[in-house]
């Protein structure tokens, strides 16, 4: 008879998370209905008379759609390819194609400019994206759109930034998949076509996880700022806009007008992230509940190498994931040398390491950044890391007792920080901090706080389908082998979902050293820089200094190292078809 779980710690620990993470939200909101006079009901009905506000919902929905749908075009065939033959160095593709999804949003923007840059090599083909001549030009002037090489620069970002979404979704699935099926559909007369195959076999099979990458593509496509202010300037997002008059909100009987643009935007924001998230949430349990798969190695030994056009595809999108970075890293040892009027050349040097180590453009050197990136990462982790296992070990037994709308309710409790924009979470705790306890802005780790408010959603998301793919019976039959209760669990039950849990870890250090939004204007209003920081430092810097590029190249090459270390070791640990994903 199975034991009824002790529920009031898990509630203790659950209600603290919850409050903690809507805490923020609700600051900010009383905040701007003092200063509005608006209550958040009034705001949101006063969304489309607010300046810029209808225009840059337009904006955003057309972006992340279009961001989503190249998402899949582009990820799609390669996590088909990946995931259907035999690769040597499958654990090196796959931290390849991770990295771009946990990389600073202003570090992809730098490599994109980089790449758009009249000197890069996207101009050397005849595409210039950034000032639009030539041929995308001509698509401007015949069809009257408006900076179009903007646009399709922002919507390839975003595809590279969400690519390891369907990587990890699909690609899974497909390694794991008995060869037998395709073989027995081929009998039938509903396998004799390509269509059919789709309809009765990949489309229930690989449905619910290309749709759930969507979803969440969507979804950070929707929230993107730093790549909207870098890419496409003269457009805004709903959470460009709240950035760009967040500077001046909140502030009474001062610009209130900016005040009632963050106040009616984040509303907006809010309730379509809530849609979008609880459409994942239950599209991710159709996919983690699909069905019973063979082993990986077996499945991949049985369908082979891959051939000449899974090997194009797959190579393809791995210049593509490393393009951007590559260019930030090369950038990082190409110093200016002369002036406009004299002439420009380039040089390969290592000054810029040197000036980005010694902190001589910033408020201190990428080595000290670093270290307190690390420390708050392992902070934010041994925090992060239990809250995420313990709400998704609940919503797992809530799965298990038959209790489905509690499940979902909590389920989507979980994303709510997703749903808030990091500028709005990190004045939250501004506000907060500044209301109840101001001496914490003299404490180091201040910072730790919005970072866990935002990496235990993902947490959750990795843990919670590897729970539910453990067969309850192989914990009974652990039990029945005279082990402690210890030994029994980690038999039993952990070493299935230890392979998750350390990509959890790693994806929780990865997004807490890369997190920019609400550690920008915390450190703002304290003392310590975070790696990313430092970055945003150097860039914003007038370019008069030929160091100060390479320098904050530099420091985006050894943020970007670091990450890739992280996910390479994340895979691996990670076991045969973890279940997990993003």
């Amino acid at each position: 008879m199975r034991q009824t779980p002790r529920w009031t710690p898990r509630f203790v620990v659950i209600f603290a998370y919850l409050t903690l993470a809507s805490l923020p939200f609700i600051l900010a909101l009383v905040r701007l209905q003092v200063v509005t006079g608006h209550t958040p009901i009034e705001a949101f009905w006063r969304f489309g008379g607010v300046y810029g506000a209808s225009e840059a919902l337009t904006f955003t929905l057309i972006e992340a759609s279009a961001s989503a749908l190249l998402t899949i075009i582009i990820g799609l065939p390669i996590a088909w390819h990946l995931g259907r033959h035999e690769w040597r160095a499958a654990a090196w593709y796959r931290a390849i194609f991770s990295v771009p999804f946990v990389m600073p949003a202003i570090v992809a923007a730098m490599g994109f400019l980089l790449l758009i840059d009249n000197e890069g090599m996207l101009f050397a083909l005849g595409l210039d994206f950034r000032t639009e001549t030539g041929l995308i030009g001509e698509v401007a002037e015949r069809t009257g759109w408006q900076h179009p090489g903007h646009f399709l620069a922002l919507v390839f970002a975003h595809a590279w930034f969400n690519l390891s979404l369907m990587i990890r979704f699909v690609e899974p699935t497909l390694a794991r998949l008995d060869p037998a099926w395709e073989e027995q559909l081929g009998l039938l007369a509903q396998g004799q076509t390509r269509l059919g195959r789709i309809r009765h076999l990949w489309w229930p099979v690989l449905g619910p996880a290309v749709l759930c990458a969507a979803s969440l593509s969507f979804l950070f496509s929707f929230t993107s700022f730093a790549l909207v202010k870098w890419l496409t300037p003269f457009n805004n997002t709903l959470e460009s806009l709240m950035a760009k008059s967040g500077g001046s909100a909140g502030i009474e009987n001062y610009r209130v007008d900016t005040s009632e643009i963050v106040m009616s935007a984040s509303i907006v924001q809010c309730l379509i992230l809530l849609a979008a998230l609880y459409l994942t949430a239950t599209l991710q349990q159709r996919h983690s509940s699909r069905f019973s798969l063979i082993s990986e190695s077996g499945a991949r030994a049985t369908r082979g190498p891959p051939h000449w056009k899974g090997r194009l595809i797959v190579y393809s999108g791995l210049i593509f994931a490393i393009a951007p970075m590559a260019a930030a890293l090369l950038a990082s040892f190409r110093v200016r040398h002369g002036t406009i009027g004299t002439g420009m050349s380039y040089q390969w040097s290592s000054a810029g390491w040197s000036a980005a180590w010694s902190g001589d453009l910033s408020t201190m050197g990428i080595g000290e950044a670093l270290g307190h990136s690390l420390l708050y990462a392992v902070c934010t982790l041994c925090i992060a890391l239990p809250t995420g296992w313990l709400l998704a070990s609940t919503i797992h037994a809530l799965e298990l007792q038959n209790r489905p709308k509690l499940a979902k309710a909590l389920d989507v409790a979980t994303l709510l920080p997703l749903a808030v924009s990091a500028v709005m979470v990190g004045l939250g705790v501004l506000l907060g901090v500044l209301k109840w306890m101001p001496s914490l802005f003299q404490w180091d780790l201040l910072p730790v706080l919005p970072h866990v408010i935002l990496t235990v959603p993902f947490v959750v998301r990795v843990m919670l389908p590897a729970m539910r793919s453990v067969e309850p019976k192989w914990s009974e039959q652990a039990t029945v082998l005279n082990l402690s209760p210890l030994r029994s669990w980690y038999h039993g039950y952990f070493s299935f979902v230890r392979g998750p849990a350390v990509v959890a870890s790693s994806l929780t250090v990865a997004f807490s050293m890369g997190e920019f939004g609400a550690s920008w204007l915390l450190v703002r209003a304290g003392s310590w820089d975070t790696l990313s920081v430092v970055v945003d430092q150097l860039m914003s810097r007038p370019k008069f200094d030929p160091l100060v590029q390479p320098a904050a190249m530099a420091a985006a090459s050894v943020l970007m190292m670091v990450t890739f270390v992280l996910f390479f070791l994340a895979e691996r640990f990670r076991p045969e078809g973890d279940g997990g994903g993003f």
